[in-house]
């Protein structure tokens, strides 16, 4: 990632807030990794999958917080909503109690798959308040990014880290619109129709907040981002 690449991806909420779609309330936003030292990235790469390297060689992390006011409502229903996008800074990302520690005996799952093999640490790399996105440390050899409640369960997201910077920002951030993604692929096809109330929602509340904003070039997106 440089500056252009980066630029891009912020791009969207940044004429947001402008336009004032929506506010900004809290975050340190972008954090320059040069500004810490010549020594600090090396400090940390070698404990990075591949796929995150480039995001975190330019920045230490993201934050911002945003909320925005939802026009053409029926009274008694929500007239706003909030956006979260908190991908942890390199010196907080291995530490306790950021990460989980995969613990033997433990009836952790994958959703999708028959047994549980991972080994050593579950990362988060983007908390949104009481659920998380992140990956399993290097010696799993999987650049998945998963969707994780702090329960037992781990939900495939089928992209890896540089597939979900891209989606969180395609996404604004919007507040747990990972179920959108967990909906998609699994609670679709299951009883419990998982993430479908947060799916519905996304998708009604997407345009009023952005206008440019289109469903269906954001599931394009994640087509094409989808580890094949």
């Amino acid at each position: 990632m440089d500056k252009y690449e980066y630029q891009r991806l912020v791009k969207p909420l940044i004429e947001a807030e402008d336009q004032k779609l929506i506010k900004f309330i809290g975050g340190d936003g972008p954090r320059s990794t040069k500004s810490k030292g010549e020594d600090f990235f090396n400090e940390y790469k070698h404990y990075l999958l591949d796929t995150m390297l480039g995001f975190y060689s330019f920045t230490n992390g993201y934050s911002y917080n945003w909320e925005g006011n939802i026009p053409t409502r029926n009274e008694g229903q929500k007239t706003s909503e909030r956006g979260i996008i908190n991908i942890v800074p390199l010196d907080e990302l291995f530490e306790r109690p950021n990460i989980v520690e995969l613990e033997k005996g433990y009836n952790y799952y994958i959703e999708g798959e028959d047994s549980f093999s991972k080994t050593g640490q579950f990362i988060p790399v983007d908390y949104i308040e009481d659920v998380c996105a992140g990956v399993f440390s290097k010696e799993n050899e999987d650049e998945m990014v998963y969707f994780h409640d702090f329960g037992i369960g781990f939900y495939p997201l089928k992209v890896n880290f540089e597939g979900y910077v891209e989606l969180v920002f395609a996404a604004r951030g919007y507040m747990m619109w990972q179920y959108v993604i967990v909906y998609l692929e699994y609670g679709k096809y299951d009883g419990a129709m998982l993430g479908k109330s947060r799916y519905d929602d996304f998708v009604e509340d997407m345009p009023l907040l952005f206008p440019d904003f289109k469903m269906d070039e954001f599931i394009k997106l994640y087509e094409s981002l989808k580890i094949k």
